[in-house]
């Protein structure tokens, strides 16, 4: 029973490409599991959630996953939408009663942010939503966990909107500088650099500093 965290990571050799001109294969691949950490780790303190699994295609990411005490889910292929219904079966079978979907490029999201979250869910329907700086979606939380068709990719989060409006649903939104902040671009990086000390991904980088 309750919440499970769904963590969506794609196959590291596609990691950042956004990020090329500053960093190279290696370090992207590093820095994605950096990140991955940190999420893991502000979940792993929340005590509302009851079960985290990691969806991906690539092998290191899931053996990443499992070391840092998360369900490994493989993920053969699929589109993201696709995939993330699938983990949600899985976790469903496991007993969860609400999902809360997280992108794993955000190092500065905090255990508060998600125990705001899924306290914000207090009804046997519910969908919360927490917008991406890009309009995209950083936290989509849904009871029961098939409530909804998932929507991501892109500008996603008015989409979302839609869909829970469509299911009868009026959406709660979460708005938190820390849940809205995922690293895309070269910029993104300057937000870990001034806010995330004490962060996995914080430490990377200052390893990095004057090579990058």
């Amino acid at each position: 029973m309750g919440t499970w965290v769904i963590i969506p990571v794609k196959h590291l050799r596609e990691a950042k490409s956004s990020l090329s001109g500053i960093l190279g294969p290696e370090q992207r691949q590093r820095l994605v599991l950096s990140m991955l950490a940190d999420v893991l780790n502000a979940v792993r303190q929340a005590s509302s959630i009851s079960g985290t699994a990691v969806v991906s295609p690539d092998k290191k990411v899931l053996d990443f996953a499992r070391l840092h005490g998360a369900t490994d889910i493989v993920e053969s292929g699929l589109e993201l939408n696709a995939a993330l219904k699938s983990a949600i079966e899985y976790v469903v079978d496991r007993g969860a009663t609400s999902v809360l979907i997280l992108p794993g490029d955000m190092p500065l999201l905090k255990s508060a942010d998600i125990e705001n979250l899924t306290a914000m869910a207090t009804t046997r329907r519910d969908v919360v939503i927490a917008p991406s700086k890009a309009n995209g979606t950083n936290a989509l939380l849904i009871r029961p966990p098939d409530l909804i068709d998932l929507r991501f990719g892109g500008e996603s989060f008015p989409l979302h909107v839609q869909e829970a409006f469509r299911a009868g649903v009026k959406p709660r939104i979460y708005r938190s500088p820390s849940v809205a902040t995922d690293i895309d671009e070269p910029a993104d990086l300057l937000s870990i650099e001034t806010l995330g000390i004490g962060t996995r991904s914080h430490d990377f980088l200052f390893s990095l500093r004057g090579g990058v």
